[in-house]
């Protein structure tokens, strides 16, 4: 009788008869709302949660037929909106337990792709999807979709920014369209989580995944990640070119975080990551530790650097910068100390090791030797060398 009555609710303008397929939803946001254990730990991901997310997808795919033109998008997706608040069980009175929830569904253009986010309700956060669509033949058809369903490694996302790259000729779309999702765990609590960059290639045939990859960030700001796509030159002839900007740990605890970096450029189904992959000297020691050396090795000078990076390089990477970088007396050399501590013996500090960069602007960096010893003619002190940088100017704050 509730659901009767509920689709009965359901009829309001715009809507002639019941909607079967909003009911259904409803008695699956009511069963995950009442489903017991949710916790952080386990915050309610299951086949119920997939199965509510793609109601949802279904139904909201079923009231796109109106959107023909930008501007479009903002009446549908008010319409949408208004008849989602009725199907949405409310939150918990402790405002935690959000299982049973759905978020506002967003419906923008981007580049000709008409995007939609979704979110349905878990512990502490909405589980976010991104579908992307194509008008094909006069009917919207889902070229993209990015949702986490697998809930034996669950890790929810919200996305914190889509953004595509299209190129075109005479005012007309040509090539494949390049997508990035960029997004982050929230949790209930802790400014650190885990961000997602992923970037897709999207033509007629579907869309093909190039870079699906995570780490643990940092919130600074409003935000956990930020990044860009576009295509490379400017001229529309060379590889898309992607860039991606996060806060992370560092191997040196007292330094707390550093800027990580990620630079991509696309050439068809090709990816490559290219310079800058750090911002400072010491950024880029930490990057070169902390990487297999089937990345490291192409930020290597020398061929010989491997068995240093087989000494410093483990599961766990941890030690102390020592004191100030150095510049040296060749213009484009600095040398970065850092004492490594041994994660089987107790973090027992081991004796110290000296890295050669070669750096050339802006953000260029090789390794070019280690050794047990400074270099002699690397002496002059430079503080500037470390001051945190970044690359965006959303992102000049300091925490």
């Amino acid at each position: 009788m509730r659901l009767i009555g509920l689709a009965v609710v359901l009829v309001c303008k715009g809507w002639a008869q019941t909607d079967a397929r909003l009911a259904a939803l409803h008695q699956t946001l009511q069963s995950l709302h009442a489903q017991a254990g949710a916790s952080a730990v386990n915050p309610g991901g299951g086949p119920k949660l997939t199965l509510a997310k793609h109601q949802l997808r279904d139904w909201i795919e079923s009231q796109l037929g109106p959107v023909k033109n930008e501007g479009d998008e903002t009446k549908v997706a008010e319409r949408i909106n208004k008849a989602l608040e009725r199907v949405s069980v409310a939150a918990s009175k402790d405002g935690q337990n959000l299982l049973g929830s759905l978020g506002d569904v967003g419906i923008r253009w981007e580049s000709g792709l008409l995007v939609v986010i979704t979110g349905v309700g878990i512990v502490c956060q909405l589980d976010e999807s991104v579908y992307g669509y194509k008008r094909i033949e006069g009917t919207w058809q889902r070229v993209l979709e990015s949702e986490q369903n697998d809930y034996q490694a669950y890790t929810p996302q919200h996305i914190g920014a889509v953004h595509v790259w299209q190129s075109y000729e005479g005012g007309r779309q040509t090539g494949p369209a390049y997508i990035m999702t960029l997004g982050n765990e929230w949790g209930c609590a802790s400014a650190w989580h885990r961000v997602y960059y992923r970037i897709w290639r999207v033509d007629a045939s579907g869309s093909k995944s190039l870079v699906d990859e995570s780490g643990d960030g940092y919130l600074r700001g409003q935000s956990y990640i930020v990044g860009s796509i576009v295509n490379s030159p400017m001229h529309f002839s060379g590889p898309v070119d992607a860039i991606i900007e996060f806060t992370q740990g560092s191997v040196d605890g007292g330094v707390h975080n550093r800027e990580a970096v990620r630079h991509f450029l696309i050439d068809g189904d090709r990816v490559r990551r290219v310079a800058p992959v750090a911002l400072s000297p010491r950024d880029f020691v930490d990057e070169w530790m902390t990487h297999p050396w089937s990345e490291s090795q192409g930020w290597s000078l020398p061929p010989d650097l491997s068995k240093w990076h087989l000494k410093l390089h483990a599961d766990f990477v941890g030690g102390a910068f020592l004191g100030d970088t150095m510049h040296c007396q060749t213009p484009d050399l600095w040398q970065v100390g850092f004492e490594p501590h041994d994660a089987k013996r107790n973090f027992k500090a081991e004796p110290n090791v000296y890295f050669l960069i070669r750096w050339t602007p802006p953000y260029s960096f090789a390794l070019a030797d280690i050794s047990d010893n400074p270099w002699p003619l690397c002496t002059q002190v430079d503080r500037e060398a470390d001051t945190w940088r970044t690359l965006f100017s959303t992102q000049n704050w300091r925490c």
